[in-house]
C-alpha cells in the first residue's frame, strides 16, 4: 500500500503539470472567478495570473507536506511496509504521502472542469459536476482511512 501511494503521488505531480499546461492553452483571456444567480461574472482574473495561482497554490500545499514530512524522518524506521507494526508517528508519515496525492488529484479534477467550463467544443458542463466531487469525497475517504489506521492501533 505504501509503495502504491508513492507511485500515485510521484505520477501525480507531471500529470497536474500537464493538465494545468493544457487548459491553459485553451483558456479565454479572462477567466471569470465568480458568477452571480444569473450567471454573469462578478469577477475576472487574468489567464496568466489563474495559471501563476493553480501554480503556486500546487506547490505551496505540496511544499508544506513535503517540508513537515522532512523534518520528522529523522526518528522514524521507514523501512516498515505493515500498518500493524508501524507506530502513530509512523502512520501518520505515510499517510501524509497519500493525502499530498489525493489533494493533487482535487486539483488536477477541478482545473479540468474550469478547462471543460472554457472549452470552444461547449461541453455539457452539468456532465461534468462529478468532477468537483469527487475530491472531497477522496479527501473524507482518506481522513476516515487515517482514523481507521488510528483507532485500529492496539
Amino acid at each position: 500500500m505504501i509503495k502504491i501511494t508513492k507511485l500515485l503521488y510521484t505520477l501525480s505531480i507531471p500529470i497536474f503539470l500537464a493538465i494545468l499546461l493544457y487548459v491553459y492553452a485553451f483558456l479565454p483571456e479572462q477567466v471569470g472567478l465568480f458568477f452571480d444567480k444569473n450567471g454573469e461574472t462578478t469577477l475576472l482574473m487574468n489567464k496568466a495570473d489563474f495559471f501563476y495561482a493553480c501554480l503556486g497554490l500546487f506547490v505551496f500545499t505540496n511544499g508544506i507536506i513535503l517540508l513537515y514530512r522532512k523534518m520528522n524522518r529523522g526518528n522514524l524506521n521507514l523501512g516498515k511496509a505493515d500498518f500493524e507494526d508501524m507506530t502513530s508517528a509512523e502512520l501518520v508519515y505515510h499517510w501524509l504521502n497519500g493525502l499530498s496525492f489525493v489533494i493533487n488529484v482535487i486539483y488536477i479534477f477541478s482545473i479540468m472542469f474550469v478547462g471543460m467550463y472554457y472549452n470552444s467544443e461547449h461541453f455539457d458542463i452539468v456532465n461534468y459536476v462529478a468532477l468537483i466531487y469527487l475530491g472531497p469525497v477522496m479527501l473524507a475517504g482518506w481522513v476516515f482511512w487515517f482514523i481507521y489506521l488510528q483507532f485500529s492501533k492496539k
